[in-house]
């Protein structure tokens, strides 16, 4: 049986580098000998990537915040039940690009659903499947910026909400905010090098001694 957690999600503000370290936790535990299956949310359906061009693209058409939040909800049920769950059943490692702490942060810290109604939705639409460990990648707010280099989606494109997700994300990495109950939740520091970082994550997810095993 494989040690560690088998289902892993990275959080945090666009531009902040997960994707760089979710390919980075993927080699390192390929070497590992484990099978892994990365997906990114929402996406990795058909529903989820019609959903996810909806959400981040399609701009012409007026979402009510309610409706942002379940459409997401909808896209990740889809992955779990289709992707993730069967994954995890054959024995793989899945590894997301943002999970339901995303939905907590975007939709409810930050947005206009509040704190307390999308607690209640995610418990009550995704109840347990959620990841085993969830990082959040944190660097500051002007480098976030000037990695996304004005390519804002829907979301980041509003008036002053890049800075209250980022806002969100760092209190959630402070425990000044709390994710579900049974979330487990550890942060790295992304202002260091992709070198860096990848070891903190791998010691994360493998053990304190897993930079010295690889």
């Amino acid at each position: 049986m494989t040690a560690g957690p088998r289902f892993i999600a990275f959080e945090g503000v666009d531009g902040v580098g997960k994707s760089t370290q979710v390919a980075r936790l993927t080699e390192a535990l390929q070497r590992r000998g484990r099978t892994v299956i990365t997906v990114r949310e929402p996406g990795g359906t058909s529903l989820g990537e019609a959903v996810r061009e909806i959400l981040l693209n399609a701009r012409e058409i007026e979402l009510r915040a309610e409706s942002e939040a379940l459409l997401f909800l909808a896209s990740r049920v889809q992955l779990f039940e289709t992707v993730i769950r069967p994954a995890l059943e054959a024995g793989s490692t899945v590894i997301s690009d943002r999970f339901h702490l995303s939905t907590l942060i975007y939709q409810g810290i930050a947005g206009q659903l509040g704190d307390a109604h999308v607690r209640s939705l995610l418990r009550g639409v995704l109840g347990e499947r959620r990841p085993d460990l969830n990082i959040i990648v944190r660097a500051p707010l002007d480098v976030c910026r000037e990695r996304l280099s004005g390519s804002l989606d829907r979301f980041e494109s509003r008036d002053g909400f890049l800075e209250r997700v980022h806002e969100g994300f760092e209190r959630l990495a402070a425990r000044e905010i709390l994710g579900l109950p049974g979330d487990r939740i550890e942060s790295v520091d992304a202002s260091r090098s992709i070198e860096a970082i990848a070891v903190d994550v791998e010691s994360l997810v493998c053990g304190p001694a897993a930079e010295e095993k690889s």
